[in-house]
């Protein structure tokens, strides 16, 4: 290299004889993250009824009938409930980085901190795998579509169409997939062009709603063979309930010389209305 040439001594001597320092950035890179979405979708309306003890039951209620009036006849009471539903906290997990006391002084990126942020997303998205785990099971564990398949509009509005079948409110449904999917809706003409969608048409793949659906991404989805579990659902068709955390915990261990920092969360969910979601695969996981 040229300005290695020219003085004695160069350039390269004076920084291997520690004339010239070098400079380490403040800025740590952050590893990346996948859009955790899964979680926060489901209702979490149940958790505040788990502040003690490790299940909540839900009661539920059935359709009743109405019966025609015989004058003289005493109208025979119907059963208005069925078998309850219920979430257990089952789950607790931590996520723990330390450092020495001298290391906090030393370090340029404050080392501690962004690890604090880490730790804090592991178990974020730990909640928000074991949730994903549900999806595949709604609908009754059927799909509809084969593990692989490209997600088309026929798919779409065959979810739809489920939902519909099943009294699901429209307020509250989103579908859920991967970036194989928002590839293949990216294909699909009305969800692009502004005069199918009331001038509003996806810009830059980032999708708003369409049939009246909240479209979400991800990449923190369970794996099928080939492609991932996704879903079109209703709120209330898993519920989740964060009965501890996360919480985010700092200690100062000074007769280990060691300060760290502890992550952690007691959870549970369940899927609480089968008819309210209906799974489908991606095109590839």
């Amino acid at each position: 290299m040229a300005y290695n040439t020219g003085t004695d001594p160069p350039l390269s001597e004076l920084i291997s004889r520690k004339f010239v320092p070098e400079i380490f950035s403040s800025d740590a890179q952050m590893h990346t993250m996948s859009h955790l979405v899964v979680a926060d979708s489901f209702t979490h309306k149940y958790q505040k009824a788990l502040r003690k003890g490790t299940k909540v039951w839900i009661p539920v209620m059935t359709e009743i009938s109405s019966t025609e009036v015989t004058p003289g006849t005493q109208p025979t009471p119907q059963d208005a409930s069925t078998t309850a539903e219920s979430i257990t906290v089952t789950e607790w997990y931590q996520t723990s980085v330390d450092a020495s006391p001298l290391t906090e002084v030393e370090d340029a990126a404050d080392y501690l901190q962004t690890a604090a942020k880490a730790a804090a997303y592991s178990i974020d998205k730990k909640i928000d795998t074991f949730v994903g785990a549900l999806i595949s099971a709604l609908g009754g564990g059927t799909y509809a579509n084969a593990d692989g398949n490209t997600f088309t509009d026929e798919t779409f509005r065959s979810l739809v169409e489920t939902l519909d079948e099943a009294d699901v409110p429209d307020e509250g449904r989103f579908l859920i997939g991967d970036p194989s999917m928002k590839s293949d809706l990216l294909n699909i003409d009305k969800f692009v062009r502004a005069d199918y969608i009331n001038g509003a048409p996806t810009t830059n793949g980032k999708f708003g709603q369409l049939y009246n659906a909240q479209v979400r991404i991800t990449n923190n989805l369970t794996a099928a063979t080939t492609g991932n579990y996704g879903c079109l659902a209703h709120q209330d068709a898993i519920g989740v309930a964060l009965q501890m955390g996360p919480n985010v915990k700092y200690w100062d261990l000074g007769w280990k010389f060691q300060h760290m920092i502890i992550v952690d969360a007691a959870w549970g969910a369940e899927e609480i209305r089968d008819t309210f979601g209906k799974a489908f695969y991606t095109r590839k996981s």
